[in-house]
């Protein structure tokens, strides 16, 4: 009887060689977990500086969408450099976050892309944006064409 109780609690432990062996492996782990969870954070960092340099294009374009003509080309009305911030909500208290420094270039499309009646009255807008990130820079553009009688004049007139 005291045989099977001896022999029952040496097996029931990790003997030294075994728990030598499981340390690395487990060190190996955890490394592997930390590194993917800051790989995760520091993708979805990227990815939400993305979406609001997105944003603010949009915001650019949709702005001009409902200017008249005549002040798309007007750096009184449209600045050909902008500023803006990840968070402008908290630019008052000095938290704005990441800066995104943008520009708007109104130009006429080039030859051949348009027929020449619709060229002539009609402009590209580029809108692109830069800012840096963990040490690098990155940039975004988005372009749309405005025609000279376009939706502007059916919201001014009622039309």
């Amino acid at each position: 009887m005291v045989l099977r109780v001896k022999a029952g609690l040496a097996a029931s432990g990790f003997t030294l060689i075994e728990t030598v062996v499981s340390l690395p492996i487990a060190a190996v782990v955890l490394v592997s977990l930390y590194a993917s969870f800051t790989q995760g954070f520091n993708l979805v960092g990227a990815e939400r500086e993305d979406l609001r340099a997105t944003q603010i294009m949009l915001k650019q374009l949709e702005r001009i969408r409902l200017a008249p003509f005549y002040q798309l080309t007007s750096t009184n009305y449209n600045p050909l450099s902008f500023t803006d911030y990840f968070d402008p909500a908290d630019q008052s208290t000095g938290g704005g976050g990441m800066v995104y420094s943008g520009t708007f270039t109104p130009s006429v499309p080039v030859v051949g892309t348009l027929p020449e009646s619709y060229r002539t009255n009609m402009l590209l807008i580029t809108v692109g944006l830069s800012w840096t990130s963990a040490n690098l820079q990155h940039s975004r553009s988005m372009q749309t064409y405005v025609a000279r009688d376009g939706v502007q004049s059916y919201v001014a007139n009622g039309q």
